[in-house]
């Protein structure tokens, strides 16, 4: 698989998000392997987009809430916080 580039579909500008969304959702995208599944930190999608991590949790929330993603919250087996797992489902949407 090529990672110099990913695609998005044309339907994701009917979706009229904002530009955090936006590029928040792509950076899932560029970072998703192919069950579109991934987990990038809050620091290093909020250092890819140019945004604070706390604008990251924001859109992240839309993007839930819109069901263009899922969100895992995972644990270590110590039990402390690791990063989340994001499941795309952005191709699951209709109109």
């Amino acid at each position: 698989m090529n990672k110099n580039f990913f695609m998005l579909p044309n339907e994701i500008f009917e979706l009229k998000l904002k530009p955090r969304d936006f590029t928040v959702l792509a950076c899932l995208m560029k970072h998703s392997n192919s069950d579109y599944t991934c987990f990038p930190s809050y620091r290093t999608i909020a250092k890819e987009c140019s945004i604070s991590q706390k604008t990251v949790g924001h859109a992240l929330k839309v993007l839930s809430n819109k069901r263009l993603i899922e969100i895992l919250n995972r644990k270590r087996e110590d039990g402390s916080k690791s990063s989340n797992l994001y499941h795309i489902t952005l191709l699951n949407v209709k109109k």
